[in-house]
């Protein structure tokens, strides 16, 4: 009897502390409800979506609490659905329409302002890669002309036409059809247009917008409207994932030359390819939603030898995953809608008080000071990692006993903040020590009750 009650108490201790992410529904956005087109997320508690418009209105809304609550911030923009977006913070942000136009704000959206219009295109994708310089995805205004793939260096007063960009035949852009790793390579998928095409391009450049571009002819399941390859992944300059309105998957090797056939996770019902999202942590992660009966996700880290699927909220699997973005590994966000649907938001994340500060990659392990300190009951605790790994954050007291594990488990680069509640734990001096890759550190608090 004591043998097996060891090995209950080894697996409920386990059990405790590997917990891994799920998702989780966040809320819905405010009436009318409109569905989201895409998401931008400068941090954890910085969200902002650009939806459909709705009740002859824009419809573009901002979180500063991480989704639980939307403010609406669309003036001056026309009453057009929008369908991208960026934000750096709070203030700043771009959002473009389909008709062609892009507008910036630096008051958080009370107010916007036209930096481009082009008649006759769709804006399928902005990216700033720092406060100057950014990239621009657009279609393009007929047959025989250039895809608007345009860049600014200017912070995004100022668009400039690519002089190499690709010139279309029967096809279009795609929202959100695009991945990069960096500012001089990127992949861009596209639609085309013919009745039941079989195939459609992705476009590539390795030397940046104003560089060459290159493309490929990719075989698909096409339909009335044609085959539109709408979902691109990237892990690195090398391998990635394209997806398309057909259900067809289609990975490469060779940062896009050449792609070829993956078998689809899904088994039963009509599915199209809807977005993905591509890790660049080193894990080889490529999420991939998808829509038809249900809507489902799912992720590989082998370019889709195997796959996982990862259970979704009621709310989500009945609306569509419309476009996900990803902070770190255990932390996500995505929008949802479809044309006619209800918007809404989702969270993937550790169901613990582990909070991402920000996106950016420090240069260097540490571990702050807890605040406040001393404290009653809780406390904050943050720490930096500067590359991905196994990270353990435990507690002890003043003899050096382990009473709490706040954190046991891999985590990409990032600068992360958890909390610490000691409710159970009596007054005193304690310590809170952070392993991970080589790295260690210990700090003192004290619990004053």
């Amino acid at each position: 009897m004591k043998k097996i009650f060891t090995i209950l108490l080894i697996l409920v201790t386990v059990s405790a502390f590997a917990q891994t992410a799920q998702w989780s529904f966040v809320s819905y956005l405010p009436a009318p409800n409109p569905p989201v087109n895409s998401i931008t997320v400068p941090d954890a508690n910085t969200i902002w979506v650009v939806c459909d418009a709705s009740g002859g209105a824009a419809r573009v809304y901002k979180s500063t609490n991480g989704g639980v609550n939307w403010l609406l911030r669309n003036g001056g923009l026309p009453s057009v659905n929008g369908y991208s977006i960026f934000a750096f913070d709070t203030t700043t942000a771009f959002v473009g329409n389909t008709n062609g136009s892009l507008f910036k704000t630096t008051n958080g959206g009370f107010n916007w302002t036209s930096v481009l219009t082009v008649s006759g295109s769709f804006s399928n994708g902005i990216h700033m890669f720092n406060t100057n310089y950014g990239i621009y995805s657009g279609d393009p205004t007929g047959s025989g002309v250039p895809y608007q793939f345009r860049i600014t260096s200017d912070g995004g007063n100022t668009w400039v036409l690519a002089p190499n960009a690709p010139i279309a035949t029967s096809e279009w852009g795609v929202i959100n059809a695009w991945d990069f790793t960096d500012s001089s390579h990127v992949w861009i998928g596209s639609a085309n247009t013919v009745a039941s095409a079989t195939t459609a391009k992705i476009f590539r450049t390795s030397t940046g917008y104003f560089g060459s571009w290159a493309n490929t002819v990719v075989t698909g399941t096409g339909g009335s409207s044609g085959c539109y390859y709408q979902a691109v992944g990237f892990v690195n300059n090398t391998n990635g994932m394209v997806g398309s309105s057909g259900g067809d998957l289609r990975k490469t090797t060779d940062g896009g030359v050449t792609f070829t056939a993956v078998t689809a996770p899904w088994t039963t019902g009509t599915v199209a390819v809807i977005n993905m999202n591509a890790l660049k942590d080193g894990s080889n992660t490529i999420r991939v939603t998808v829509a038809g009966d249900t809507t489902r996700m799912f992720r590989t880290t082998n370019l889709g030898t195997s796959w996982i699927r990862e259970p979704l909220p009621t709310e989500a699997t009945t609306g569509q995953v419309q476009h996900i973005q990803f902070l770190s590994a255990n932390v996500g966000f995505a929008g949802l809608g479809a044309s006619g649907g209800i918007g809404g938001f989702i969270k993937y994340s550790i169901p613990t008080g582990i909070t991402p500060i920000n996106s950016n990659v420090p240069a260097e392990f540490s571990l702050s000071q807890n605040y406040p300190n001393p404290f009653n009951p809780s406390t904050s605790i943050k720490f930096a990692l500067p590359k991905s790994g196994n990270v353990t954050l435990k507690v002890y007291n003043a003899i050096g006993k382990e009473v709490e594990t706040l954190i046991s488990e891999e985590m990409g680069a990032g600068n992360y903040e958890v909390s610490f509640d000691a409710s159970r734990l009596n007054s005193g001096i304690y310590f809170y020590r952070l392993n991970t890759n080589g790295f260690s550190e210990t700090k003192r608090m004290m619990l004053v009750k």
